[in-house]
């Protein structure tokens, strides 16, 4: 059945969607990238920005999303998933899942419990938690069954092994609907106490001195007529940054310490570390293990590999509407200019090179170089156009050396040597400003501005899609959007998301006016005639020294340096900015790069390639965020 609205503005980790559209729509490519420990027992974190696919992934693994790559295995678009699951053991090719998946997410109920680290208030934090992971266990093995849990849940018998000695608070009922009553009962009390709780401390009180749930989950054992069933288990907390951060820290610790048999995924958005976020490293370990889900798409391959997950979904995405008829998203995006599209520009283009070209039509140096431009110029194409360009940046550059050279002719050969694809990438940029032929377009670069982020893949495709709409309304002939059309959409998606900063912050206008110095200065940095930073700078780099003083005991940069460290710890957390740990050399120290959100690179005419970036220190970004970035030429001519 096709969506009748746009199909990209569905998210899939809400409940409103069905688990058999769920597990049409969910891309096996994200279970690839989870580590190969990631259902051993242990303690694993799960962090990234709002909408990287935490929820969706976790979603993957409940009994009803299971149940439906089970009965849908046979489907063609769902092969590849089932084939995944039943590598990770997780559903058995015969027997059906042999996981169960218990889901509960921190966004209720947690922090109406009274804040503070007091024994009474920590025991009501675990009993709470305690009790709704034996409900959601319960519900959740009826779910995989396929039994009701209100009728048919005496079916199931509850068995324990040894282990089950240790419990101290949750008792061993054999019956799971004496075992739910205990856990409604119990979650009841802590609710009652909670009225009370600051005049004195009833003797009731359920009170939990460890997380019993998870020694109970590893010990209890599920029968169905006469046989066993779950034998797997995966317990999954979401929405962990809407704890207190002392119930947070209780959580991971005391999980750990418990060095549980079951692995235990825990997940939250990476503002639930607060400023601790800039200077945190992942921590490994036996017991626990931190994956943040934006690195997962880093190193060589890691482009390759997200536009491959990226074009899986879109894909997916496209099979569920009827507006254009096409399954593959990519085939709605023109990947190349039509000659008559941009001729004129080229033209143009064309002109201004032979224009500014002509103060060396009688220097020897160059001779060979421009002769071939002009053997170029005679087809003017866009390829024809980017070499012109890549021929005036090196000669920008053998100009601006300082050195005495000999006024020898450079051969074409030579041109071809340093000809590459850095300068090139800049050369496109530069045509780009200089011309306004498209840049932003294609479904290489739409997954490139999506920055690694799924929820902004989807908000750039369904801007994408509107035009497509608005196509079929006005009854185009073809349901194409060439790459003028392509650019103005997702340039106005990225307007729009700039716009947005400053309502979803809480130093927001700080940090609009800190992105748009970053903007304005990668424009200076990238800009300039001999394009120094090829393709060009969207990064900025605090050195050791530098990000020291942001954490320093004695504040050197005072309250302006706290303030700096919230605003780009909140940056960092919502992938308005992406910080890459940048190795010393014999020049200079290490350092933290802080490259711009590629979907902002559109707003602020940047290139969307990673690795040019400048070093500043801290007082000038603390500048920045409080008056903003003034150009080297306003600042020349203020100085005059």
């Amino acid at each position: 059945m096709a969506y009748k609205a746009n199909p990209f503005l569905e998210r899939m980790s809400e409940r409103t969607t069905s688990d058999m559209d769920f597990a049409r729509l969910f891309s096996p490519k994200i279970l690839e990238k989870l580590a190969e420990d990631a259902f051993e027992g242990a303690v694993h974190i799960f962090r990234s920005a709002p909408g990287a696919g935490k929820t969706t992934l976790l979603r993957a693994f409940t009994p009803t999303a299971l149940g439906a790559f089970w009965s849908s295995r046979h489907v063609p678009e769902l092969t590849e998933s089932f084939k995944h699951l039943v590598s990770r053991g997780v559903v058995d090719d015969q027997d059906g899942p042999q996981m169960v998946g218990i889901i509960l997410s921190c966004a209720s109920g947690y922090a109406d419990l009274p804040p503070g680290a007091e024994l009474a208030n920590e025991g009501l934090f675990r009993a709470l938690l305690d009790c709704r992971v034996v409900l959601r266990t319960l519900r959740s093995v009826c779910a995989l069954i396929g039994i009701s849990p209100t009728d048919q849940i005496d079916a199931i018998r509850l068995t324990y092994d040894d282990s089950a000695a240790d419990l101290k608070c949750i008792p061993r009922h054999e019956n799971p609907r004496q075992l739910i009553a205990w856990a409604e009962q119990h979650e009841q009390r802590v609710y009652a106490q909670l009225d009370a709780f600051a005049g004195h401390q009833d003797a009731s009180m359920p009170l939990h001195v460890r997380f019993e749930s998870v020694l109970w989950l590893q010990s209890v054992g599920f029968h169905f007529k006469d046989r066993t069933v779950a034998p797997r288990r995966l317990l999954m907390i979401d929405d962990l940054h809407k704890l207190r951060r002392k119930q947070r820290t209780l959580l991971i610790d005391e999980l750990t310490v418990l060095r549980p048999s079951v692995p235990v995924w825990l997940a939250e958005r990476a503002s639930a570390l607060g400023n601790d976020l800039l200077s945190q490293g992942a921590r490994q370990g036996r017991d626990l293990r931190e994956y943040a889900l934006e690195d997962m798409w880093s190193g060589s391959k890691g482009t390759h590999q997200f536009m491959t997950f990226a074009q899986n979904i879109l894909d997916r995405r496209m099979s569920l509407q009827d507006v254009v008829a096409s399954s593959s998203f990519s085939q709605c995006l023109q990947s190349e200019y039509s000659p008559d599209e941009i001729r004129d520009a080229v033209i143009q283009g064309i002109d201004a090179f032979n224009a500014d070209s002509r103060r060396h039509e009688s220097n020897v140096r160059y001779s060979e170089w421009l002769a071939r431009a002009q053997q170029r110029a005679a087809e003017p194409t866009i390829e024809a156009l980017i070499d012109m360009y890549v021929t005036r940046t090196w000669m920008a550059r053998d100009e601006a050396k300082r050195q005495m050279t000999l006024d020898l002719a450079l051969s074409a050969d030579e041109l071809d040597d340093k000809d590459n694809s850095q300068v090139r990438g800049a050369a496109e940029i530069f045509i780009h400003d200089e011309l306004k032929i498209p840049y932003y377009y294609g479904l290489e670069r739409l997954c490139t501005l999506a920055t690694s982020n799924i929820e902004e893949l989807l908000s750039l495709a369904a801007a994408l899609y509107v035009g497509l709409q608005a196509k079929q309304v006005l009854r185009k002939p073809q349901l194409v959007l060439s790459p003028s059309e392509q650019e103005k959409l997702l340039v106005d998606a990225a307007k729009r998301k700039r716009e947005f900063i400053p309502k979803n912050h809480t130093e927001g206008s700080r940090a609009l006016r800190l992105l748009d110095s970053f903007g304005g200065f990668c424009r200076e940095k990238t800009f300039q005639r001999n394009a120094p930073y090829a393709p060009g700078v969207t990064g900025i780099r605090l050195s050791q020294t530098e990000f020291a003083k942001l954490h320093s005991t004695s504040r050197p940069l005072g309250v302006a340096g706290d303030v700096l460290t919230r605003v780009l710890a909140e940056c960092a957390a919502d992938n308005l900015v992406v910080a890459r740990p940048s190795s010393a050399s014999a020049s200079r120290e290490s350092g933290t790069i802080f490259y711009l959100n590629r979907t902002l690179c559109a707003c602020y005419g940047l290139p969307v390639q990673m690795g040019g970036w400048q070093d500043i220190s801290a007082s000038e970004l603390i500048d920045w965020m409080e008056r903003g970035f003034v150009p080297s030429r306003r600042r020349k001519l203020e100085m005059n």
